[in-house]
């Protein structure tokens, strides 16, 4: 059975104990501890113990409207289990990080970024230091669209990134509505065949419909396009392009607060960045090329230590 979320998501710790607790037909606590994960709903409950539990993994529902996410939990016993479905995307992302670190198993998260069972806890300075030689050297291809290019500064990188396709399909669909619903009133209120009043009306409905999209999508990073990137031995600071258009500048974190940085077979690379994730688009050499260029730009800069083989 699938428990699909229906409320907001209450977070709390109880020592050791994680728990979130929301309601999809009944209340549901979800327990996450050292000794594994507890779900009670209503008469039903449930527990896996941490050792049995191998895989954590999120995935986004396909062909669903509004869009939902799954997180789904690989079991000893079960197999791959669906143990919460919700509207919230953050909130499904926030308990597979809880699961997969109190039971030292391996993550895979939709977003493209993968954590192994002894990575948890690391940054990506870290994952350098010990663990460096799961990071590839950069490799440039025929045809790369962009550099990561050294500066006085540190470094940076313009990137062809693209918009999500879904949201700017909604976005084109949403304006087109627009202009037609403009069209209407015009017609039905007025009954006017007047061509600049229709327009007026029109014009005010669609940039009224940008600015909702703006306002609701803005955050997720879905409209930007045209990344920049811009490392520097104590920051990194992420730019881009709204509706490819407007620049705006998405933030700046200490580099100690870089959690992670991964790419998957799409092309889709996601910082984490304390607990914002920022995710581009590029194609998938784009995407690989600029993951282990970063990689290989901290360690030009003495941030992180060199890798054995340069050694």
């Amino acid at each position: 059975m699938v428990w699909r979320q229906a409320s907001d998501l209450s977070d709390q710790r109880e020592g050791d104990v994680h728990r979130y607790s929301t309601t999809v037909s009944t209340p549901v606590d979800i327990d996450i501890h050292d000794k594994g994960i507890t779900l009670v709903a209503g008469p039903l409950k449930r527990h896996w113990q941490s050792t049995d539990i191998s895989y954590v993994l999120t995935q986004k529902v396909p062909e669903v409207r509004p869009s939902q996410w799954s997180l789904y939990v690989d079991t000893k016993d079960d197999g791959m289990i669906e143990i919460l479905r919700s509207f919230n995307e953050l909130h499904i992302l926030k308990m597979a990080e809880s699961i997969a670190v109190a039971c030292d198993a391996r993550l895979a998260e939709h977003t493209g970024r993968r954590v192994r069972e002894d990575e948890h806890g690391m940054n990506v300075i870290t994952q350098l230091n010990e663990v460096g030689d799961r990071w590839e050297e950069p490799i440039h291809l025929d045809g790369l669209r962009f550099a990561f290019k050294q500066n006085p500064g540190g470094y940076s990188a313009r990137l062809p990134t693209e918009l999500a396709d879904g949201a700017l399909a909604g976005l084109i669909w949403s304006c087109i509505g627009a202009i037609v619903l403009g069209l209407m009133i015009t017609l039905a209120t007025i009954r006017t065949a007047d061509i600049f009043l229709a327009l007026s009306w029109s014009l005010g409905l669609t940039l009224l419909t940008i600015l909702v999209w703006a306002k609701l999508e803005g955050p997720t990073g879905s409209l930007d396009n045209r990344h920049q990137i811009l490392l520097t031995r104590h920051t990194v600071t992420v730019k881009a392009n709204l509706f490819g258009i407007f620049p705006r500048t998405i933030g700046q974190w200490p580099l100690a607060n870089l959690l992670d940085l991964d790419c998957n077979d799409k092309g889709e690379v996601t910082f984490l960045l304390n607990e914002r994730r920022v995710r581009m688009r590029l194609l998938r050499p784009e995407a690989e090329f600029l993951v282990a260029s970063f990689g290989q730009a901290l360690r030009d800069m003495g941030v992180a230590e060199s890798s054995s083989e340069e050694e």
